[in-house]
């Protein structure tokens, strides 16, 4: 294993280009290695040259759920991790897009309800958990996450984190020897009564597989989990980046603005076609950016559900986790050292466009969001695993 500065000059010298091309694809390399040098230039900077961190990619993953079986399908957008233990009983962490640094202390036990919206809580939940299940001599980390991880879809951000802590922890204090399930069980468990927050088991076999699944979870001692080659119903998956934006709108105000952007279509919203709507978005030269994304997120749930509909198979999903441990107050000496937390509400959403609307879509998001504003997004051919070495 090398060094962190040898893994550095590598990625700048372009050693790792040709793995970059393979793994994100030819267009992707130099913001893969832009990527890749940030995070090892913060580890490295915070933590030590001279250690030996271990670098892992775990795929994010887009889950559909309705009355059948959960579909999961991973994509080629990633979150980063850089890690190596510490020796200690508290890890440090620090995220990309976010400030400060959480101390998280092993024997701090929690959960601690202003944690819950952090990214320390999410942390402390999953150390926790694995105690929670019996798996004692939990090692403490230094941690640097690079996250893609997108609100609104799939693995939200704490769910990508738990996972990818929940692997971390799982190789370095255990060997690796926690099974899918055993990890999907502390996943669930975490965020359950640390994030306050449903997740589904369905997620963590797709993420650390790198591949398409189904999960019924009928017999919950007997999951089925099923690996296919996922239907897309000539639909695509895309990013757009919306800048700065938030859309905690009050219900009277979403209203107000949607029913006057909708009137300027001349029809109502269920008799617009998704590319007359994109079509119609490209010529708008004022636009509500904020009631657009509502009614982009409609025409992308109507995509996900024919998705949905073509792979899921008969039984049920992935049953969610109740929470079962109350919360306690911070300690006298304070839990918390730092509070990671994003520094805007949104910058990516997700969008699912069927082919037939994919170029008016993409005129549409020039128009709205800029040039460049749009990446596809494809599924991965990759499971969760060490990179890098």
């Amino acid at each position: 294993m090398l060094e962190s500065q040898k893994l550095l000059d590598n990625v700048i010298d372009g050693k790792y280009n040709e793995f970059f091309r393979e793994r994100y694809g030819k267009d992707n390399v130099e913001m893969s290695q832009a990527r890749f040098k940030e995070a090892l230039l913060t580890w490295s900077q915070i933590y030590g040259r001279d250690r030996k961190p271990t670098i892992y990619s775990f795929p994010y993953s887009i889950l559909l759920a309705g009355d059948g079986s959960d579909v999961s399908i991973p994509t080629n957008m990633d979150m980063i991790v850089v890690v190596d233990s510490n020796n200690t009983n508290v890890s440090r962490v620090r995220c990309s897009a976010h400030n400060g640094e959480d101390n998280i202390d092993l024997y701090q036990h929690g959960p601690y309800s202003d944690e819950s919206n952090f990214t320390i809580g999410t942390i402390r939940g999953v150390q926790q958990a694995f105690l929670h299940f019996g798996h004692k001599n939990v090692l403490s980390f230094d941690m640097f996450v690079s996250s893609e991880t997108l609100p609104g879809f799939g693995l939200d951000e704490s769910a990508h984190l738990a996972i990818a802590t929940a692997c971390v922890i799982n190789d370095f204090s255990f060997d690796g020897k926690l099974s899918e399930k055993e990890l999907a069980e502390i996943v669930q468990w975490a965020l359950a009564n640390y994030v306050v927050t449903d997740s589904y088991a369905t997620d963590t076999y797709s993420t650390i597989r790198g591949k398409t699944v189904t999960g019924d979870f009928t017999n919950t001692d007997a999951e089925v989990i099923n690996e296919i080659d996922v239907n897309m119903c000539e639909n695509n998956i895309f990013t757009v980046d919306i800048g700065e934006t938030s859309l905690e709108i009050s219900d009277e105000e979403v209203d107000e603005r949607l029913d006057a952007f909708i009137a300027r279509f001349g029809k109502d919203i269920e008799d617009i076609s998704e590319q007359e709507f994109y079509e119609k978005l490209s010529e708008f030269s004022d636009v509500d950016k904020e009631a657009a994304l509502f009614i982009m997120d409609y025409f992308t749930q109507e995509n996900f559900g024919q998705i949905y509909a073509k792979n899921a198979v008969d039984g049920i999903g992935s049953p969610t986790v109740e929470t079962t441990v109350d919360p306690e107050k911070e300690s006298a000496g304070g839990a918390v050292k730092w509070h990671c937390k994003a520094m805007f509400k949104y910058s990516l959403i997700l969008a699912c466009v069927s082919d037939e609307a994919k170029d008016a879509f993409n005129k549409a998001m020039t128009n709205v969001y800029g040039q460049e504003s749009v990446d596809n997004i494809e599924i991965a051919k990759y499971p969760a695993q060490i990179i890098l070495e």
